[in-house]
């Protein structure tokens, strides 16, 4: 049976009255912006905190005071915010946007942001960029390409789909009663929300067809994605990392699975964890104490209602029927 690491929430906070206490937590968390208090009346009150899972990080900030704030350009990460109370304009990349409550926006890779804020709590998800640029680059956009084009979604309907999706994992990743979870949890949480990123937010994945077509990958570097799979499937495997061990553009070795396989890299990639998981369950003991769900879970499904499903698809049978107990 495979165990799988566990990764710890890491949690800092500030609760203050101070305002320049309050710019030195903020600029320890974001070293390169620069914050700037116009308006901190005598009863203000900054309250932030940030809760880490590994490189996810899930951020609130209340304050009753009005500030500026120079967003330097961001390189590793993409920030998604949901305004919940007061006021902010951003500016910023040919972007000139009133924020209200409610409003969702994204901070845009290499793109300088000024942020002037009147009271404004926000609630914020940060997602590393390269989870972002390898979905993309499963709709044949190589990373070097990618970038957002809006800080806004592109319409009502996609606001409100967003806004159900952020609050879920927001909520997830900073209850404080949460359990410890697997680095294949989070990962898929949040590559959902990523996901789901590309589909609201105006983006150049939109603009595929005016990319050019793929190229020939020889079976040899075909092999050499399969053989890493095969041999890493516990881990959070990228496309562009499989691209990159194959010495292929993305959009190519894209072509290439589906003409050889009939299925995309991650696809394959979904069947040999589903093979391991099938190996677990069968080899479970009563005294192991496994459930399907924590099974599910080892393997990087987060809903233990479609692992079934998909399970059942594969092997013909529930996985319930695979424990020996």
């Amino acid at each position: 049976m495979t165990v799988h690491g566990m990764i710890e929430a890491r949690r800092e906070e500030l609760s203050s009255r101070d305002a320049d206490e309050a710019v030195a937590f903020v600029t320890q968390m974001y070293s390169d912006n620069a914050l700037r208090f116009w308006n901190a009346p005598p009863q203000c009150r900054v309250r932030t905190s940030a809760v880490m899972w590994g490189d996810v990080i899930a951020t609130e900030i209340r304050s009753t005071i009005g500030y500026t704030c120079h967003i330097a350009p961001l390189h590793d990460h993409v920030y998604f915010e949901r305004s919940l109370r007061g006021r902010a304009r951003l500016r910023g990349g040919g972007n000139d946007f009133q924020q209200h409550r409610n409003d969702l926006v994204v901070f845009p890779v290499g793109v300088p942001i000024i942020a002037d804020c009147d009271s404004h709590d926000v609630n914020l998800l940060h997602i590393p960029y390269p989870m972002l640029t390898d979905l993309a680059a499963q709709s044949g956009i190589e990373p070097a390409a990618f970038r957002f084009t809006s800080l806004e979604p592109r319409d009502v309907r996609s606001q409100r789909f967003w806004g159900r999706l952020f609050d879920l994992t927001h909520h997830e990743l900073t209850d404080q009663d949460s359990p410890v979870l697997t680095e294949l949890v989070v990962q898929n949480l949040t590559r959902t929300l990523a996901a789901a990123a590309l589909a609201v937010f105006p983006n150049t994945t939109m603009d595929l067809h005016l990319q050019p077509g793929p190229g020939t990958v020889p079976t040899s570097a075909i092999q050499r994605a399969v053989d890493y799979i095969h041999a890493n499937p516990a881990s959070p495997i990228t496309v562009v990392e499989l691209a990159t061990h194959a010495g292929t553009s993305v959009r190519a070795l894209q072509n290439a699975f589906r003409t050889q396989h009939d299925m995309t890299p991650l696809e394959y990639l979904r069947l040999v964890r589903l093979d391991r998981a099938r190996a677990d369950l069968q080899a479970s003991e009563p005294s192991d104490g496994d459930t399907v769900a924590g099974v599910a879970a080892r393997w990087g499904f987060t809903n233990p209602g479609r692992f079934s499903q998909v399970y059942k698809q594969a092997f013909g049978r529930s996985p319930r029927h695979e424990l020996r107990h």
